[in-house]
């Protein structure tokens, strides 16, 4: 077996042993002998095209061919995690329901004890995160510092808990920006209507 082609029968063995299958499951699945999907994963017997597609299909993948040049950009949305990706609209709703859960905590925190730098720069951060790119992570953070927030609004001691809540707010607000700074943009645009 060649070397392209060992590098597609580990990738289904893998795919295989993530989805919990055993040779015999995924058999009855792609229609093809255990014994046959044996000889691709050890790799004495090359897939043909329509096997490849088969296997992959029963394993829940699906084959696409993508131009070289935007190989990088494919591999790097697949290797990216959950955590890194950008909101989902619902994500994005509960996100800025917890960005006015804080709004409201620092209006009341400022109504019982004044304002405060620290208080501001909460209420600046949590109107840049209304409109900032949040992943999944970066509303765990918000979340847990609103969470920390409400345990401390009504205490003469919140000082130094709010000065915290600031500065994650701040350093979650740096983050986004870095990122978003960290995006590269195209040195040029192809337009499909032009004749040139």
């Amino acid at each position: 077996m060649t070397y392209k082609g060992e590098h597609l029968a580990h990738a289904l063995r893998e795919a295989r042993e993530g989805a919990e299958l055993s040779q015999r499951a995924l058999s009855a699945r792609a229609g093809l002998t255990q014994s046959h999907i044996s000889q691709i994963e050890r790799g004495t017997l090359e897939p043909g095209l329509a096997t490849l597609i088969d296997l992959a299909r029963a394993l829940d993948l699906e084959l696409v061919l993508v131009p070289k040049r935007l190989l990088p950009a494919v591999n790097g949305l697949l290797r990216t995690t959950p955590a890194e990706r950008d909101l989902s609209p619902e994500g994005r709703q509960a996100a800025l329901r917890e960005i006015a859960r804080g709004e409201h905590l620092v209006k009341k925190q400022k109504a019982l004890y004044g304002s405060s730098a620290d208080l501001d720069r909460i209420v600046d951060s949590l109107r840049f995160l209304r409109h900032a790119p949040l992943r999944a992570s970066d509303l765990t953070v918000v979340s847990d510092a609103i969470d920390m927030l409400h345990r401390y609004r009504a205490s003469k001691q919140a000082q130094p808990p709010v000065a915290e809540i600031a500065v994650t707010f701040q350093a979650l607000r740096n983050r986004i920006a870095h990122r978003q700074a960290d995006v590269p943009r195209p040195a040029y645009a192809l337009d499909e209507d032009d004749d040139a």
